[in-house]
């Protein structure tokens, strides 16, 4: 269309200069006002065509009726400029060149027949208008030979735009289909893909490693260097761990680049392996129970026994030993220290080989209510704020051991808020969190939140280090998992996390 409206342009120009300059009063000649008309009607034509396509309405008789309309152009261009002496015979040529272009072979066929057609039946009427005249067969000839030339050059390039055009939309749908695929498989993919420059600018992160580093999809982003400290100076293939520091706070990442081209651009493959080691962590630290449980009974007979008899010989020389004698004074102190050992011992086999849970619909809200009541008059208490926060929740527990955790959480909390320091406990009504103890000190170090739950370490220097191993196995022997979280800014919080399974029952309870 655009190739049509040019053509009419530069032919109207050609017309003007041809009718050149004139006085005003100086009329037009009938075929110079065909002239115009026929530019004019072939404008028309061509901003109907236009916008028929514009709406959709694009088909064979259109296609047909725009090259045989080119043909009648052409002859009325012709045979309004002397016939053969028309310096615009060219215009059939057009006329083949655009019938292929629209509808390929069969278009330079069907225009190069019409302009033939109409080529022969100019020059005869020509002869026959002049028949004292010798008939025009060179330039009849000329001109039939130079359309059927070009119709068969057209078609050829017509055809071959065609075969281009079609591999082209192939090429193309299967480009379309190749990048839907990679971007599916990048987008869905659980490992984080990072792209840097040689400079260390990051061209793209997909949403798997946006996720895991906490970043805005939105660029920029930080460096490559900012993102993966030293991540450079790693041999290219090789697979390493580091510690990165994100809006999630510390994780641990296993990390691979590769070199994407000669200019320094890196492909930065990684995972997220907080999860992963935080349960080999539990992992040994369950092997490490059940150790104990394997010398548990032995321990208990050995320790046992003896401490019994040692026990009972101190306090038979107790009622003998007069009153307020060294005798009396040593044996207390036997007899006391035999108490604490042996309160020490049942610790250990309560960690080591926790109790099956009895296990029964408790309301975990009221249990934690009544927990804290008690434990407001425990002296480590004393001075702090307690806050309650208890959504309606019922959970198949034994309220009994989930009380000794509760005692033990708290108690931590006291000791580390101290007298005027907050402690406030929840109970969530949905999902994993069962209930948090959480304490406004914040005071546990980030490389000691991993020890907390190990048998015998304490942070107080009276502590025996059983209380929260205890609770981290009462947990397990329910199916859940404590965590911790600690910082200055936002204080230390201990939740109990139920397993999915457990959180599935659970939330059949509360339905029920």
């Amino acid at each position: 269309m655009v190739f049509r409206t040019v053509a009419a342009t530069l032919i109207l120009i050609l017309a003007v200069l041809r009718v050149g300059p004139r006085p005003v009063t100086q009329t037009m000649t009938g075929s110079e006002v065909a002239w115009f008309t026929v530019v004019a009607v072939d404008y028309l034509v061509t901003l109907v065509t236009a916008i028929a396509l514009r709406r959709g309405y694009a088909g064979l008789p259109l296609a047909w009726g725009q090259v045989l309309g080119a043909v009648a152009f052409a002859t009325s261009i012709v045979l309004l400029t002397d016939n053969f002496e028309s310096p615009f015979w060219f215009t059939y040529l057009l006329a083949v060149i655009g019938g292929s272009v629209v509808l390929g072979r069969k278009g330079a066929l069907g225009s190069s027949v019409a302009s033939a057609a109409a080529t022969i039946t100019i020059s005869a009427w020509v002869h026959a208008s002049a028949p004292e005249g010798h008939p025009r067969l060179v330039e009849t000839g000329t001109q039939l030979l130079a359309q059927v030339l070009v119709a068969i050059l057209s078609a050829y390039v017509a055809e071959q735009l065609i075969r281009a055009r079609g591999q082209l939309v192939t090429s193309e749908e299967d480009l379309a289909r190749t990048k839907l695929l990679r971007d599916r498989i990048v987008t869905s993919i659980t490992s984080g893909l990072a792209v840097s420059e040689a400079t260390g600018l990051v061209r793209f992160i997909n949403p798997a490693g946006l996720a895991i580093l906490g970043l805005d999809p939105t660029p920029p982003f930080p460096t490559i260097d900012a993102l993966f400290p030293a991540v450079r100076a790693i041999r290219a293939g090789r697979r390493w761990e580091s510690v990165v520091s994100t809006v999630n706070g510390d994780r641990i990442l296993g990390i691979s680049t590769t070199p994407l081209d000669e200019s320094g651009s890196l492909l930065v493959v990684f995972q997220d392996l907080t999860d992963v080691r935080r349960k080999e962590d539990e992992m040994t630290r369950l092997d490490q129970l059940a150790e104990l449980g394997r010398v548990s009974a032995t321990l208990a007979h050995e320790v046992r026994n003896p401490l019994a008899s040692m026990r009972g010989s101190a306090q038979m020389l107790l009622s003998d030993a007069p009153h307020g004698s060294p005798q009396e004074r040593l044996s207390q102190i036997i007899v006391r220290e035999a108490d604490r050992l042996a309160n020490l011992v049942d610790h250990y086999l309560e960690l080591a080989r926790p109790k099956e849970p009895q296990r029964r619909p408790v309301r975990v809200d009221t249990l934690v209510a009544e927990t804290v009541e008690v434990l407001r008059a425990d002296p480590a208490a004393r001075g702090a704020t307690i806050e309650e926060h208890l959504e309606p929740r019922t959970a198949q527990l034994d309220p009994a051991q989930i009380k000794q955790v509760l005692i033990n959480l708290l108690r931590n909390a006291f000791r580390a808020a101290g007298p005027r320091g907050t402690v406030r406990v929840s109970v969530h009504g949905q999902g994993d969190a069962l209930f948090e103890v959480w304490d406004s000190a914040g005071s546990v170090p980030p490389d000691e939140l991993n020890r907390l739950f190990e048998p015998f370490y304490s942070r107080e220097p009276d502590g025996t280090g059983l209380g929260l191993s205890t609770a981290q196995s009462i947990a397990h022997a329910h199916g859940a998992r404590i965590t911790v979280a600690s910082s200055p800014s936002t204080g230390t919080t201990f939740c109990f996390m139920l397993g999915s399974a457990e959180a599935n029952a659970v939330e059949g309870a509360v339905h029920a």
